[in-house]
């Protein structure tokens, strides 16, 4: 079996790197694709292309919600239990695992983390082009990390955003905690809910309970040990021969 790992596409606005690369690569039923976020399906309405294109494929597609995600859109689609997990069934194969669920595929066990701190939110609008859910609450989100250090670990780490030790390593971004006017954008109490960039540090710290990391959000490509920010690169491993080949993809301005 085959899991294909991708980063942000924004609807259609950066999907034809996805487009032109997968005719060239062997993935059928059996495979699967892993997104890393910022998916950005149905913000044109119930159905729109980006949407129509994922649901398309003939293999399954896992996606850990970003941050620019049509929340209100995603909340109204059915729970259900697929892959040994709850998540959103966004039709087709597409499937959203919840927060600090484990999916199962190919003996592999995959832990979602989704979610990021939208810095462009001085020109969104809460409840239409941006919303609360792209931050997890910050007592959910401290008790999904405590339970999944607690337990044996994951062979991935699936999401949006990384832990923030690595970002400021290779991107030298100066990640801060989300400032008082979001707060008051997004009409909550400062440090009601968690920057995932935070919390992920302290799995970041703990290599013995994952394999590999994959996640998005920055635009960036880089790796270092078995973490991997996705951007204009993906990864196809094949979980049966532990073969890992990194694709280059068309270059998605940022």
């Amino acid at each position: 079996m085959h899991l294909l790992f991708v980063g942000d596409t924004h609807g259609t606005q950066h999907l034809d790197k996805i487009k032109n690369m997968l005719p060239q690569l062997d993935i059928g039923p059996r495979d699967a694709i892993i997104h890393c976020g910022d998916i950005g399906v149905a913000w044109m309405g119930e159905e729109d292309d980006a949407l129509r294109f994922w649901r398309s494929l003939p293999c399954r597609v896992l996606v850990c919600l970003g941050n620019h995600e049509n929340f209100a859109w995603v909340r109204r689609q059915p729970l259900v239990t697929r892959h040994g997990c709850q998540g959103y069934w966004l039709g087709g194969e597409v499937f959203a695992p919840l927060p600090g669920e484990t999916a199962r595929l190919g003996g592999k066990s995959l832990w979602f983390y989704p979610g990021g701190y939208s810095i462009d939110f001085a020109f969104r609008r809460p409840g239409f082009s941006i919303y609360n859910d792209e931050l997890l609450p910050t007592t959910q989100a401290n008790a999904i990390i405590d339970r999944f250090l607690r337990r044996k670990g994951a062979d991935y780490i699936i999401s949006h955003d990384g832990p923030r030790s690595f970002i400021t390593r290779n991107f030298g971004f100066p990640i801060g905690p989300p400032s008082r006017d979001y707060w008051n954008l997004m009409g909550e109490e400062e440090g009601a809910r968690a920057h995932p960039a935070f919390v992920l540090d302290a799995i970041a710290q703990r290599e013995d309970k994952f394999g590999r990391w994959y996640f998005g959000h920055h635009h960036r490509d880089a790796a270092e040990g078995s973490m991997r920010c996705l951007w204009n690169q993906a990864v196809l491993e094949d979980t049966l021969t532990g073969g890992i080949d990194v694709v280059d993809l068309p270059i998605a301005m940022a």
